[in-house]
């Protein structure tokens, strides 16, 4: 068996991308992870298998985890590294490698595989549909509206923001990637993205829902826990909301905890709910209606279509959407 084979098995390798995998490591980064065999090793343990300075070492080891080639840990304080895998180095490329020059075809069975593992590995989503959970391993949990993103952000220490790796393994539209904010109390050892002022943070998020984007984050104790994130979402891409289609967990996860309440009296009949709801909540149900002397495509409205995420009531010119508790 070859490098690439040894590797591919190792790194737990899709068949499919075979081809492509000098793109996700470097030879040197694959002999690592077929010679960790599985373990977990010290840096001057590495050091002695790749025969390498300690200098070297560290800035090659620091490199390797930073990329998701690595994944590290301490032990009896000492550091060891193990191998990481596929999954988590495909999501660190797809946001920062030149992803793009993998063919559309093979990034479209990319996105399938991902988004496969993805519910694999948090099947406790399915939980929601048997309980009341305290979402504590979820993400996403709930569905926000714009002020509420602001009080979380107001509340941050620092923000981030970073691109979306849903959308860009998906690449099912046209909305922004960069979009993804994380509210922390202080950077991580595996902080991405480019740090943003309170201001520029909420200027964005507020571009952001003009453009079309629901807004979703938690932890819902955040208040408590200090911290938090907020993902700006599309239903065609983002996997929390494709996740909770498949698994019908409308309403519980990602958490609804409004929903639009509409006031026909007050419609213009303009449209722009319908083309702003990501779910088909509000739709022109091919009825015409004269309104102000001048006919019109009337607006017909499903609230149980309604996710909650406001984008209709953000954008209504005569104020007939307003989001109610439920």
């Amino acid at each position: 068996m070859d490098l690439l084979e040894e590797f591919a098995a190792a790194f737990q390798v899709p068949d499919f991308v075979r081809p492509y995998l000098h793109l996700f490591a470097t030879g040197e980064e694959m002999r690592l992870v077929v010679m960790l065999d599985g373990k977990s090793l010290a840096g001057e343990e590495i050091a002695a298998l790749l025969q390498k300075g300690p200098a070297e070492m560290a800035v090659f080891l620091e490199l390797a985890y930073q990329r998701r080639i690595l994944n590290r840990e301490s032990e009896g304080g000492k550091t060891l590294y193990r191998a990481a895998t596929f999954y988590g180095r495909l999501d660190h490329y797809a946001k920062y490698g030149n992803y793009y020059v993998i063919p559309r075809k093979v990034r479209k069975k990319l996105d399938e595989w991902c988004f496969e593992e993805y519910l694999k590995r948090n099947d406790y989503f399915k939980k929601v549909l048997d309980s009341d959970p305290e979402y504590e391993k979820c993400h996403n949990e709930w569905v926000l509206l714009v002020h509420e993103v602001e009080e979380m952000i107001d509340a941050a220490a620092s923000v981030r923001v970073l691109p979306c790796n849903c959308k860009m393994l998906a690449d099912n539209c046209d909305f922004s990637r960069e979009i993804c904010l994380q509210l922390e109390q202080e950077p991580g050892e595996r902080a991405e993205g480019r740090e943003l002022t309170k201001e520029e943070a909420k200027r964005l998020v507020r571009k952001l829902d003009r453009e079309g984007l629901m807004h979703t984050g938690g932890p819902p104790n955040w208040k408590e826990a200090g911290r938090g994130y907020v993902c700006n979402c599309c239903a065609c891409c983002c996997y929390p909301f494709r996740a909770a289609r498949r698994l019908g967990t409308k309403g519980k996860w990602p958490k609804s905890r409004y929903v639009a309440r509409y006031d026909q009296e007050r419609c213009h009949y303009c449209g722009l709910c319908t083309k702003r709801c990501h779910f088909g909540a509000f739709y022109q149900d091919g009825i015409e209606i004269e309104k102000d002397g001048i006919v019109r495509k009337n607006v017909a409205f499903n609230p149980d279509l309604c996710w909650g995420c406001g984008l209709c009531a953000n954008a209504c010119p005569g104020g007939a959407i307003a989001m109610e508790r439920i």
